[in-house]
């Protein structure tokens, strides 16, 4: 029993020795690596001073290790590798480059990993990669005889979750929904999630010692599922892969990416009717203001405030406005009864508002000169009441499988990633 344990502390060990040497973009992301490490370095230790059993020797001896690791990893956290924006625009590039030309050798230097799984995709810490074995599973050993590993792949590779923080990093920065809608994980296809309403929970007062506690059925919290479905984007793509282009291609791609998903991720929150998923604007349930003028030129702002006044005030305070650059152009020039705008521009680092509530400008909401009678321009709701689920892992591929492959020679990088988006709480909330 000793000898199990102490052969699986040393494996820990070997995995604690994989350190990241691909650098990082942020401090925090240093700060939340570094504290994994030091957590699996704990767990160590607490199961040594628990063992009973077993060689003192090389119990010892395990301890003299982690107590070098502790110093090793004290340093590094002190002095953590900062990536540039040129240095993961070169790296991503290169990936690549690699993913593109088979080069299995620098997608394990750069701890990118295969992806050999079609629903639920292999995690990066599922594979190690060593230039005497390949790329093979974490939990399992290569057979006698077979040196390399098992390099059999699909060419579908995940990058370096480093990359894809990094990436989704600027994704946030162009994304109007992103920063504000609730984000969550999700390690399968689907979870169920708890909705409950306000006064789910029922109070009674007891005035008497001894009083009877009456029974009481609160009304309980529905579940509502969020599902996960994958985004396949194709860029357009060319055979060149000399080193002196990698930082292009590699900013190339992430300035495609990230407009590209950017938007997508926008369209899924506000106006997508059932493809795949329904954003606010579609969602069942909610309140329509119909404003008092014949034109989306008439708007006033009795309009906005009593659309405002239609979602109860507990709610209301989380609540801002979404509506195109035009619309918002018009609003700025809507007064009160007693002549006072009822815009306020940013000022002194505070957002701005419209009669008092936070807005955002999106251009893929209707335009002031496009809306169409009896069809909704903008709204207002709290967007924490969308959720997002957030499936780890952006995926590349070397993409020939299309018809302008065969007729014209023309190949796609093909980018994968998995999302969910959910709509809750729409009734009587939003308008």
């Amino acid at each position: 029993m000793g000898d199990e344990k102490i052969l699986a502390l040393k494996e820990k060990m070997n995995d604690m020795k994989r350190v990241e040497k691909t650098g990082f973009t942020t401090e925090e992301m240093a700060a939340d690596y570094f504290s994994e490490k030091e957590g699996i370095l704990e767990d160590i230790g607490k199961t040594l001073i628990d063992m009973k059993e077993g060689s003192s020797t090389e119990i010892e001896a395990l301890k003299g290790t982690i107590k070098e690791m502790r110093q090793n990893l004290k340093a590094n956290a002190d002095n953590p590798k900062e990536l540039t924006r040129s240095e993961l625009c070169y790296r991503m590039g290169r990936a690549i480059a690699a993913a593109w030309t088979g080069n299995m050798q620098t997608l394990g230097e750069l701890k990118c990993s295969p992806n050999l799984k079609s629903d639920n995709w292999n995690n990066p810490k599922d594979f190690a990669w060593s230039p005497e074995k390949g790329f093979q599973l974490s939990s399992t050993k290569a057979a006698l005889g077979d040196p390399m590993g098992n390099m059999a792949t699909n060419e579908q590779y995940l990058i370096n979750p480093i990359y894809e923080t990094a990436i989704m990093q600027d994704v946030a920065k162009h994304s109007v929904m992103m920063g504000l809608v609730k984000n969550r994980p999700m390690t399968g296809p689907s979870i169920f999630l708890p909705q409950r309403d306000r006064g789910g929970v029922e109070l009674k007062w007891l005035t008497a010692y001894g009083q009877k506690i009456e029974g009481s059925k609160p009304k309980g919290a529905t579940r509502v599922e969020l599902k996960a479905y994958t985004l396949a984007g194709y860029i357009p793509w060319y055979d060149e892969f000399e080193e002196d282009v990698f930082m292009d291609l590699g900013a190339m791609f992430i300035d495609e990416f990230t407009e590209t998903y950017a938007i997508e991720f926008d369209r899924q929150c506000l106006l997508a009717n059932n493809e795949p998923f329904t954003g606010a604007f579609h969602a069942p349930d909610i309140k329509v203001k119909t404003i008092s003028g014949a034109a989306a030129t008439a708007l006033s702002y009795k309009d906005l405030r009593e659309a405002t006044l239609m979602v109860p005030a507990e709610e209301r305070k989380d609540c801002r406005w979404f509506f195109h650059e035009s619309v918002l152009a018009h609003v700025t020039g809507i007064t009160d009864a007693n002549g006072r705008p009822i815009w306020r521009g940013p000022a002194d680092g505070k957002p701005g508002t419209i009669d008092g509530y936070p807005y955002s400008e999106s251009h893929i909401l209707p335009q002031m000169g496009e809306i169409a009678t009896n069809s909704p321009f903008a709204m207002f709701l709290n967007p924490k009441r969308i959720i997002h689920g957030n499936r780890k892992g952006i995926e590349i591929k070397r993409f020939d499988s299309t018809t302008e492959s065969l007729e014209y020679g023309e190949l796609f990088l093909r980018f994968r990633k998995r999302d969910g988006f959910l709509v809750t709480r729409s009734k009587s909330n939003m308008v």
